[in-house]
């Protein structure tokens, strides 16, 4: 049995990223209901685990690590199967369909999109993917702390990264409704950089 003083040492350690740490279980969930069991699964691992955590600075890598883990498990017991991201390449006609003066089909598909289909988007990501977004673009953490956390090499994290970008941009593409594509002819107005 623990003493009152560790209770008391963890929750002061880990009090500060529990909505942190639901809000990634929200964006990778597919229901507010299994974000909260997800956290609270975390946060009952982390006080079993407590013990082992030698670096009380690094609280947070550590909670994600078991988040992770707990997402993972969720995952495999549920029986789905990781699917691997389609490679685009410069031959895809998607991609040519565009002049080089006109923003990119990512972006145009980007600003038509409200937030709502862009989280959408990420949650039908595959995990390995998801996740390294996720902590990526969302959680602004390194490839070496992403590593870390996932236990991943950095060059896999990269990899991973730049394969699940792909695959956002795709379905993002094939999910924004037609924009007309800015023409390159003379009366074209130009909006200056806000």
């Amino acid at each position: 049995m623990r003493s009152a003083g560790s209770r008391q040492q963890f929750d002061t350690l880990v009090r500060p990223w529990r909505y942190r740490l639901y809000g990634i279980a929200l964006r990778q969930a597919p229901s507010p209901e299994m974000a909260e069991d997800w956290t609270q699964e975390t946060l009952l691992r982390a006080w079993r685990d407590f013990d082992q955590l030698g670096d009380h600075v690094a609280v947070y890598a550590w909670l994600l690590k078991i988040l992770n883990r707990v997402v993972a498990d969720c995952y495999r017991r549920d029986g789905r199967r990781h699917q691997l991201a389609p490679v685009l390449t410069t031959e895809d006609p998607v991609l040519n369909e565009h002049p080089c003066a006109a923003p990119g089909p990512f972006d145009q598909a980007l600003k038509s999109q409200t937030d709502a289909h862009v989280m959408a988007a990420i949650q039908a990501l595959p995990d390995t993917f998801r996740q390294v977004i996720l902590l990526r673009d969302f959680e602004d953490f390194s490839y070496q702390d992403i590593g870390q956390i996932l236990d991943l090499a950095p060059g896999t994290v990269m990899s991973r990264l730049s394969r699940g970008r792909r695959l956002l941009a795709e379905r993002l593409i094939k999910a924004a409704p037609e924009a007309p594509v800015a023409s390159n002819a003379k009366h074209a107005s130009v909006k200056p950089h806000e």
